[in-house]
Parts: C-alpha cells; sequence; structure tokens
C-alpha cells in the first residue's frame, strides 16, 4: 500500500481540525460580547452542523467528478475565507453567516476520507480510516489547548486564535497545492470490478445522473440499511456529548475545568484506539465484528454511565464509550466504502448523516434530559442500541463480504 497519500490525508485533516478547534472556544465568548444569549451560542453550532449537512453530498459528488485535489483546494479556500470574515465580523449576523459559509465549505474531511477508500484495499481501509480519526482528534486536543493559551484569561476574547486558524489553513492550502494527487488511484477491489463490468449502457446512466442524483447510492436495501445503523449510532453518540456536561455537573458537581479533562482523557482513548489498535483488529477480525463490538461497548459504556457513582466508574464508562465509537465509525465507514465504487459520494452522505447527528441530537436530547434527567436518557440509549445490536447481529446486516446485488451500487 502507497503510505504518501495517507500520510497526506492525515496531515491534512490534522491542519483542518486544528483551525477548526482554534475557533470554537472563540466562539462563544464573541458572541456574547455581540450581546447574544446562550440559545445564540447553541445555535451557532447548529448552524454549522446544519449547513454542513447540505453541503456534504454535493462534496462528496465533487470528489468523484472533479478528483480530490480540486475539491480539497475548493473547499479549503472557502474555509478560509469563512475565517476572514469571522475575524473582520463586527456584529451577530456576520458572525453567523461566517459559520454557515465554514459549514457549507466543509468538504476537506469528506476529500480526505475518499483519499483513504481510493488508495487503500479493503484489508488495509479500516486502518487508513482510523488513522485518519486519530488525526481528527489529536487536531482538536492540539487546537483546543492553543486556543486556551491565545485566549488568555480577558473577558472580551482576543481574535488571535482565528488569525492562527487562517494561517493553518493557507499551510494546508500550500501542501495540497505541492502534493502530487491523481484522481483515479483506487486499488482492485469487488466493488471496483463489478462497476467496469457492467454493461456500457449502465455505464453512460451513471455519468448522466444529475449533480444532486445521490440517493441513488441508497437504491439497494442493504447499503441503505447499513448507513441508517451509522446514523443511529452516530445520534446516540452526539445525544450523549451534548449533555455530558451539564450531567456531569449535576451529579459529580465537577465545573468546567473537570469535564474539560475528562473529555481530554475520552480524546486521548480515541487516538490510541483509532490511531493503532482497531485496524490491525479488523485486519484479524473482519470489520463487521468490530462495528458489533464498538455497538456493544457503547452500548456498556452508556449503560454504566447511568449509574457511574465515582470516578472511578466515571472513567470505565467513558473509556468503554470512546472505544465504541472509535472501533465502529472507521470499521463501518470501511464496510460501506466497499459496497460501491462511488467513494466520494458515500463519505459524502455519511458525513451528511453525522451533520445532521450533531444538528438534532444535542437539543433534542438535552430536552428529554430535562424531562427524564440524565441518568434516565444514558439508560434509554443503551437499551436502544442493545437493539440496535440485536438486528444488526440477527440479520446479518454487516457481512464483510457484498452481496451480488450490493456490488452493483
Amino acid at each position: 500500500m502507497n503510505e504518501k497519500p495517507l500520510l497526506f490525508a492525515c496531515f491534512a485533516t490534522f491542519l483542518y481540525v486544528l483551525a477548526l478547534a482554534l475557533v470554537i472556544p472563540f466562539l462563544p465568548f464573541q458572541i456574547l460580547n455581540f450581546g447574544g444569549s446562550y440559545a445564540s451560542v447553541g445555535g451557532i453550532f447548529s448552524a454549522f452542523s446544519a449547513a454542513s449537512f447540505l453541503s456534504a453530498p454535493l462534496w462528496g459528488r465533487a470528489c468523484d467528478r472533479w478528483s480530490v485535489k480540486t475539491t480539497l483546494l475548493a473547499s479549503a479556500l472557502l474555509t478560509l475565507s469563512s475565517y476572514l470574515i469571522l475575524f473582520l465580523a463586527a456584529s451577530l449576523p456576520v458572525l453567523y453567516a461566517a459559520r454557515v459559509l465554514a459549514g457549507l465549505a466543509a468538504g476537506w474531511l469528506i476529500a480526505c476520507q475518499t483519499l483513504v477508500a481510493q488508495t487503500t484495499d479493503n484489508k488495509e481501509r479500516t486502518r487508513g480510516l482510523g488513522l485518519l480519526g486519530a488525526a481528527f482528534g489529536t487536531g482538536f486536543a492540539a487546537g483546543h489547548a492553543l486556543s486556551a493559551w491565545l485566549l488568555g484569561e480577558h473577558l472580551v476574547p482576543a481574535k488571535t486564535p482565528v488569525l492562527v486558524a487562517c494561517a493553518v489553513v493557507l499551510a494546508a492550502i500550500a501542501l495540497t497545492a505541492m502534493f502530487s494527487l491523481k484522481k483515479n488511484t483506487s486499488p482492485r477491489n469487488d466493488a471496483a470490478d463489478s462497476t467496469k463490468r457492467s454493461s456500457p449502457q449502465s455505464q453512460r446512466r451513471h455519468k448522466q445522473r444529475g449533480w444532486f442524483d445521490v440517493l441513488a447510492l441508497f437504491q439497494t436495501r442493504a447499503l441503505a440499511t447499513v448507513a441508517l445503523v451509522y446514523f443511529a449510532v452516530s445520534l446516540a453518540f452526539y445525544g450523549f456529548e451534548g449533555t455530558f456536561a451539564v450531567w456531569v455537573e449535576e451529579i459529580f458537581a465537577f465545573g468546567p475545568r473537570k469535564v474539560a479533562l475528562l473529555l481530554t482523557y475520552a480524546s486521548v482513548v480515541v487516538i490510541v484506539v483509532q490511531g493503532g489498535i482497531v485496524g490491525k483488529v479488523a485486519r484479524r477480525q473482519g470489520e463487521g465484528r468490530v462495528v458489533l463490538f464498538g455497538i456493544a461497548s457503547l452500548a456498556c459504556g452508556l449503560a454504566l454511565l447511568a449509574f457511574a457513582g465515582n470516578l472511578a466508574l466515571l472513567l470505565l464508562a467513558l473509556t468503554l464509550i470512546a472505544t465504541g465509537i472509535s472501533c465502529h465509525n472507521p470499521a463501518m465507514q470501511s464496510l460501506i466504502s466497499q459496497r460501491t465504487q462511488r467513494q466520494g459520494e458515500i463519505f459524502g452522505i455519511l458525513q451528511a448523516l453525522t451533520s445532521l447527528a450533531r444538528t438534532v441530537a444535542p437539543f433534542g436530547f438535552a430536552l428529554v434530559a430535562t424531562l427524564w434527567k440524565g441518568t434516565i436518557l444514558y439508560f434509554f440509549l443503551a437499551v436502544a442500541l442493545v437493539v440496535l445490536l440485536f438486528l444488526v447481529r440477527a440479520f446479518t446486516l454487516l457481512e464483510d463480504k457484498p452481496s451480488r446485488n450490493v456490488k452493483k451500487a
């Protein structure tokens, strides 16, 4: 396997996430500085996710039609523009506009995922996507730490993190411009061979598909069902993520600093699992079993979290949750990508599903938590994941070898 595209994708992802993490701590303070409310703070993050949900399938389509490099450069230039607007923003509407543009421009992750899928075979794809996830987590941890240092203790936030984010994106643009990326670098795999063997009439129909015809990927029930499983797990995880800080404060009386330390610990677990463990396990056991283990680990972690009465149980629950999502995501992404040759489009759809979960889950589950309390919510999510695990296992939805019908997707 050619390691250069994988290293490039991981480093590029690290840079883009570093820039994103730099501005996240800046946003709430700037919104309040412009006279916004706490609801405005939540709304700006939902606006970013909603914009990403709308644009993600189109960025995926662009990866297949334009090439990964062209898509990455276009996304990077728009992202840089959003940070420049954010730096110049002098009112709340302009601040919102900058974040909406950033969400619409967030095609860089899809492009990097597509590059990994195009340059790895089926056996190495989970490892590659896991390393990409580790780079994502490392970028977030480094960006938050650097932003905290740059912001300092002042109540009115300095705009230095935004300027640094612009510099980081410029570095990523320069790196992409210098790196040689070929459009068709996919190694041989079953899905690709199936498409190549398809009739000329079928190939012409594929080329004539409209820009917005991305849902044709789900013309097979198996592919659509597996994608819905991916969305359901994402919904549960982001429901946990959006309510965890309030729940910890309510149960353990932990302040922001201790919550940040807990989330940092979970990020370290994610980096370790995705950076080295999940790929090795997937090669030995297959992606299907890794996905099942990930769902089971996430369910156990949420159930334990519901009854955690001390710090040791809390850390164990976080370990299980972080391990579960770290195993599920790259293995599931690898499985889905093996079922179609249209790599860019499938990662665009997956990113759209992730953005939709991030838009809906934090607010929706926070509302449920106010009625049920967080303990009941986490137990309910754990039970729902156990039911999902049973359905997936019972109907053998995660076979490592796609069926003949799925190959034609």
